[in-house]
């Protein structure tokens, strides 16, 4: 049997080479049909990839929760022991100042620039997409002065990131250890982080410069509000619950330890939307993947249509191979794989096609998006596999009639045409 088989499949590749002009007709239709196919692949694929690095970079990764607690908080190690007791694995301050001070480089000043407290955990629950520099580490907490991180647009307007001051009628030293890539989360055009450390807790939590007695009364009496991004283990029920009320009411039970009485001073909501992007992405998907698999069935009726002209054509050949003693079996194998064959090296091209254009497609979509580093637009393997897996499936199947048609030729009928 494996002798048969692999005079069926010689008798195939002699059969592809003597009829060439037969071979590039039959190619047409697999060519767009699997081309059809691996784009389709490969841009849900980076449709995927793509939603979930911009819902990471912009929203937190699965499953962030933005919690708000109106008033005061009286005991914030303890209100962050809870955060954790209640689900929390990464948790981070989110705290804007009060007055936002000035800043300046030098004798540069700029003005309405958004500060936001943060933690170094917020590069556990978001990813920070950093132009240059790093984010902050738990070792920045000791520095002497603030430590900071800066978008692209404030960066380019301080220039010289080596002297920059924050204060109005006194100025403080604060050190700028990175460059954030500009994201939809930017709280500001000028957006800083600051480390939340004892060096920072004058900036982030003590009256702005400036401010008198009478006015600060004004803005205690108007409340406070604490505000922290938790990331929760996404098998989690609180997880499942996007308006928050389940991870709400476990803070709640607990709400007397930090001095806030009542669950609605508090509100926690998911904050991350990956999950919903990648479903429409992938019914989209699924379209595009029938009218891809409705022009590949065209190709396999292209196929066998020439497949049945061509037994018929090559009829006193088939029967001279039976004459001269090759084995139903061996000339069964020949004609599938001579089928199998055109349909491989149609796959092979429309992948060489494909990969063309989404390499052209690349390079001009880099000069308009920055994409993330690990989200490039190419063939994923799946889309390899998917593409020539469904070309020789197509050939299998569009040879299998035409040679079933070859065995019930009569051989004499064959000799004497």
């Amino acid at each position: 049997m494996l002798r048969s088989l692999t005079a069926g499949i010689v008798l195939a590749f002699a059969g592809s080479r003597a009829n060439i002009a037969r071979t590039i007709l039959s190619c047409a239709g697999i060519v767009v049909g699997v081309g059809a196919l691996i784009m389709v692949v490969s841009a849900s694929d980076f449709g995927q990839r793509f939603a979930t690095a911009y819902s990471e970079a912009n929203a937190g990764r699965p499953a962030t929760l933005r919690v708000d607690v109106s008033g005061q908080v009286t005991d914030r190690a303890a209100f962050e022991e809870d955060l954790v007791r209640a689900g929390g694995q990464d948790v981070s301050l989110y705290h804007m100042p009060l007055r936002q001070p000035l800043m300046r480089s030098g004798d540069a000043l700029v003005d309405y620039v958004e500060f936001v407290g943060v933690d170094a955990a917020l590069g556990d629950i978001r990813r920070l997409n950093m132009a240059r520099g790093r984010w902050f580490t738990e070792a920045d907490t000791a520095s002497l002065a603030p430590v900071m991180v800066v978008n692209e647009d404030l960066a380019g307007a301080l220039g010289d990131l080596t002297s920059v001051q924050v204060g109005s009628d006194r100025w403080m030293d604060v050190r700028v250890v990175g460059v954030l890539e500009g994201s939809a989360l930017d709280f500001g055009y000028y957006s800083a982080y600051i480390l939340r450390s004892p060096a920072s807790e004058e900036l982030l939590f003590g009256e702005a410069p400036g401010t008198g007695e009478e006015e600060a009364e004004d803005m205690f009496s108007m409340g406070s509000q604490t505000t922290y991004q938790v990331r929760i283990d996404p098998a989690d029920p609180a997880a499942q619950d996007p308006w928050g009320e389940v991870y709400r009411d476990r803070l709640a039970s607990v709400s007397w330890r930090w001095g806030v009485e009542g669950e609605d001073s508090i509100m926690a909501y998911r904050t991350d939307y990956g999950e919903e992007i990648g479903t429409v992405i992938t019914y989209m998907s699924w379209g595009l993947m029938g009218i891809a698999a409705i022009t590949l069935t065209t190709g396999l009726l292209g196929v066998l249509n020439v497949g049945l002209v061509t037994v018929r054509e090559r009829r006193r050949e088939l029967a001279t191979y039976r004459a001269l003693g090759a084995s139903r079996f061996t000339l069964f194998v020949a004609v599938v794989m001579e089928s199998v064959v055109v349909s491989l090296v149609a796959g092979l091209i429309a992948l060489a096609a494909c990969w063309a254009v989404l390499a052209a497609g690349s390079a001009v979509i880099v000069r308009f998006v920055s994409l993330p580093a690990d989200v490039a637009l190419n063939i994923p393997p799946t889309g390899v596999l998917v593409g020539l897996g469904s070309a020789a499936l197509v050939g299998l199947l569009a040879g299998i009639i035409p040679a079933m048609r070859a065995l019930s030729a009569s051989v004499v009928a064959g000799l004497r045409e």
